[in-house]
């Protein structure tokens, strides 16, 4: 048992080390890719906002008319949502193929393999962080009376958030070398996890038709919730929620080092 712990320990470490001695290289790749994302784009940055707002705005209509909801409550709670499933997604997604488009650095360099599924989350992580000023900048005007210090517990949240998705980036990285089925087997997996997931639509109403387990069984949900309810504004969400965020985050990130760091050395070989 102490000598797992101690593998465990030296792995971290390592891991850590890999990204602090690249992390140069990291800021520039990380520049590089916001920078290609929208070269020649007359909208540029702005797709990451309009995007998610897009998606709102037409699954919202189409809610409000089917549920009766009243839009100016149910669109920002859709929005808040939509938001965090959006860069877990596109990290998971983006995860897959972090080694493959690296190939040249891996094959021609002494890189650390670490830092790419690094670089597609903090991508990811800034398009989302223009997303939430998007959603902050439109609910100030819908709902200007919800607006306090409740919302900055928004932010712990979207710390928790990235780690985890490093973590799934780090899976999604490694396992793909292996298993070249895996991505689209994943977008599979997820787009199930989607309509399992209190996103579009709020957890009472499956709690209410008593089907609460499907969500207090599911990881994503804390992961969403302690994001969302705080970007809301009505209430916090609940000690035990953010234990068991804070849990599923860390068991993801460092399940998620281990399994890169074991095969580290053979991913070179692998692409």
């Amino acid at each position: 048992m102490d000598s797992k712990k101690l593998e465990i320990r030296q792995v971290t470490k390592e891991y850590f080390q890999g990204i602090w001695r690249d992390r140069y290289i990291l800021i520039n790749l990380v520049n590089k890719d916001l920078q290609l994302k929208y070269r020649r784009s007359k909208l540029g940055i702005a797709w990451s906002i309009l995007t998610p707002l897009g998606l709102v705005l037409i699954i919202g209509s189409v809610y409000s008319i089917i549920y009766g909801a009243d839009p100016t409550t149910f669109i920002p709670l859709l929005f808040a949502g939509l938001n965090p499933w959006l860069f877990i997604s596109g990290t998971a997604d983006g995860g897959t193929i972090a080694f493959i488009a690296a190939e040249g650095y891996l094959k021609q360099t002494t890189v650390n393999a670490q830092i790419f599924p690094v670089r597609v989350a903090i991508v990811n992580f800034v398009n989302l962080l223009y997303s939430v000023i998007a959603f902050f900048t439109i609910y100030m005007f819908l709902q200007p009376m919800l607006f306090s210090a409740k919302m900055l517990l928004c932010i712990p949240g979207l710390a928790i958030m990235f780690i985890f998705c490093v973590g799934l980036a780090n899976l999604a990285a490694t396992i793909n070398l292996s298993i070249r089925d895996y991505q689209p087997l994943q977008s599979l997996i997820l787009q199930g996890l989607f309509y399992a997931t209190p996103v579009i639509f709020p957890a009472s109403m499956l709690a209410e038709k008593g089907f609460a387990f499907v969500y207090l069984v599911n990881p994503f949900y804390y992961i969403i919730e302690i994001v969302r309810t705080p970007m809301i504004g009505e209430t916090v969400p609940s000690a035990i929620t953010y234990i068991i965020a804070i849990l599923i985050s860390l068991l993801t990130f460092f399940f998620g080092v281990w399994v890169l760091m074991r095969n580290k050395k053979e991913i070179s070989f692998k692409l």
